[in-house]
C-alpha cells in the first residue's frame, strides 16, 4: 500500500507518465488505485473506531453494567447523527436486528430492510446479503451497497462474541468518489493542454485529501489511544498486569499451581463494634486512609495485593511472577503494616496472619472477575490471623525456618486451628538489631 505521506509525489508521477505514455487510455487504472487507497484508508479508521467502541462496551459490562444500561447509553451517544457522513451502530448477531442506530426509526428493525449487499472483499464482485453477512462470526471490513450500487458505504463490523452483538461503524465513500470524479475531469481537460501543468494540480488535489484524511486518522487515534488507556488502565486495577495481559492476548482460562508461596491475611481488631458507633462515611474513610497505605507498601516491596473483604487485606509474595526472597518481602511487608497503623493514630490495631505453601491461582467469573487463589496454605494462613493477637504477625513454623535466624520470634505454644489441629506457631518480631 502505498504511504499517505508519498501519496501526492505517486500520484503526480503516475499522471504524468500515463498522459505522456498512453493518455487517456491508462488513466482510469491510475484513478482506480487512488480510490482504492482512500477507501483502505476509510476501512482502518472504521477498524479501530470499531474496536475502541467494542472494547469500551466490554469494560463497561466487565464493570457490571447490564446490557440494556449500555445499549441505552451508546444510544444516547448516537442519536441524531449525520448519517450521510458516517455513523456507528449495533446489530443483534442472531436476529439481525438494530440495537442502536442514530435514526430511532431503524430500532429493532433487521438490517434487511435496507436491501443492502456486502462484499469482504472490496472488488465489487462478491456481495452477499448484508443480513447473511452480519451472522458470520468474524471480525471484518468491506463495501456495503445500497439502491442497485448507486449508493456505497465503507464498513466495520466488530463482533462482540460474548454478548452476540456485532459493533458496525460506517462510512460514505461518496466524498471520495466526488473527488475522483474531479480529478478524472482535471485530467481529461488538461490532457488537451499540456501533460505537466495538468499532472501538478491534480498532485496537488491528492495531497490536500491526502493530509484531510491524515488529520481525520489522527485525531481518530487519539481518541482510540484514550479510550485502550481506559480500557487497560480498568484491567489492572482489577488483575495482575501479567494476567491481564493474558486476558488481552485472548487466554480465557487461566490457572496456575505455585509452590511456596507467602500468603498475608490482616484483619481490622473490633471493626464491627467500631462501625457500629460511628457514621458509614468514617467507616469508608478509615479503610480508605489503611488499605490506601497497604497498597503503597504493596508497591513498594513488589507484593501482589489480591483482593480487600470488608475490613480483611490479602496479598501474596511470589506469584503471579516469581521474585527473590519473596518471603522475606511479605514479613518486612507485615512488620512495616504494624508500623502504619500505629502511626496513622486512628484508634485502632489490626492481626496479621502469615504462612507459607503451595496454592492454585487464577481468574474466576466472567463478570466482575477477580484474581484468586485456593489452597489448604490460604486457609492456614487465613487461620493464623484470626486466633492471632493485635498490634502482632502470628506467624506458622513453616515461615520461622524459611525465615530463620534473620528476624526474631517469640514461642506462642501449640494452637487449635480449625481443621488443622494443633499445630506451633510464632510471633514475628522486628529485626534484631
Amino acid at each position: 500500500m502505498i504511504k499517505r505521506s508519498r501519496l501526492s509525489i505517486y500520484t503526480f508521477i503516475a499522471v504524468f507518465s500515463s498522459i505522456l505514455i498512453v493518455g487517456t487510455l491508462a488513466m482510469p487504472l491510475a484513478l482506480d488505485s487512488i480510490q482504492k487507497n482512500y477507501i483502505s484508508i476509510q476501512a482502518d479508521v472504521n477498524a479501530r473506531q470499531a474496536k475502541a467502541m467494542a472494547q469500551f462496551i466490554r469494560s463497561r459490562v466487565a464493570q457490571g453494567v447490564s446490557r440494556e444500561q449500555v445499549i441505552e447509553d451508546f444510544q444516547a451517544s448516537i442519536q441524531g447523527s449525520a448519517t450521510e457522513r458516517g455513523y456507528v451502530c449495533i446489530v443483534d448477531r442472531i436476529s439481525t436486528n438494530f440495537l442502536c442506530h442514530p435514526m430511532t426509526s431503524m430500532l429493532g428493525q433487521s438490517v434487511a430492510v435496507k436491501k443492502a449487499v456486502f462484499d469482504r472483499s472490496f472488488n465489487r464482485n462478491q456481495f452477499e446479503p448484508w443480513e447473511q453477512a452480519i451472522t458470520n462470526p468474524q471480525s471484518g471490513s468491506g463495501l456495503l451497497a445500497f439502491d442497485n450500487f448507486k449508493a456505497e458505504e465503507v464498513v466495520h463490523s466488530e463482533v462482540i462474541e460474548e454478548l452476540g452483538w456485532v459493533v458496525n461503524s460506517h462510512e460514505n465513500t461518496e466524498r471520495v468518489q466526488t473527488e475522483i470524479a474531479n480529478i478524472r475531469t482535471y485530467v481529461v481537460i488538461g490532457a488537451a493542454i499540456f501533460a505537466f501543468l495538468l499532472a501538478f494540480p491534480i498532485s496537488f488535489a491528492v495531497r490536500s485529501v491526502s493530509r484531510r484524511y491524515e488529520r481525520q486518522i489522527e485525531h481518530s487515534n487519539m481518541l482510540i489511544a484514550a479510550e485502550q488507556e481506559k480500557a487497560d488502565n480498568l484491567l489492572l486495577n482489577i488483575l495482575p498486569s501479567s494476567i491481564a495481559r493474558r486476558m488481552k492476548d485472548g487466554q480465557k482460562i487461566i490457572v496456575n499451581h505455585f509452590e511456596k508461596v507467602g500468603i498475608l491475611f490482616c484483619d481490622i481488631v473490633n471493626f464491627t463494634r467500631f462501625s457500629a458507633r460511628t457514621t458509614p462515611d468514617n467507616v469508608v474513610r478509615l479503610l480508605n486512609r489503611i488499605f490506601s497505605d497497604f497498597d503503597a507498601l504493596c508497591n513498594k516491596y513488589g507484593i501482589e495485593k489480591i483482593k480487600t473483604i470488608g475490613d480483611a487485606y490479602m496479598a501474596v509474595g511470589g506469584l503471579p511472577l516469581a521474585s527473590d526472597r519473596p518471603l522475606q518481602r511479605l514479613a518486612d511487608l507485615a512488620l512495616e503494616m504494624l508500623t502504619v497503623v500505629e502511626k496513622l493514630d486512628l484508634n485502632v490495631q489490626v492481626r496479621i496472619g502469615l504462612h507459607v505453601g503451595d496454592v492454585v491461582a487464577g481468574v474466576i467469573g466472567t463478570n466482575k472477575f477477580s484474581y484468586d487463589l485456593w489452597g489448604d496454605a490460604v486457609n492456614v494462613a487465613s487461620r493464623l490471623e484470626s486466633s492471632g493477637q493485635k498490634g502482632r504477625v502470628h506467624v506458622s513454623q513453616e515461615v520461622k525456618d524459611v525465615l530463620g535466624d534473620a528476624y526474631s520470634f517469640v514461642d506462642n505454644g501449640l494452637v487449635a486451628l480449625k481443621g488443622k489441629g494443633k499445630l506451633q506457631t510464632w510471633f514475628l518480631e522486628k529485626k534484631p538489631v
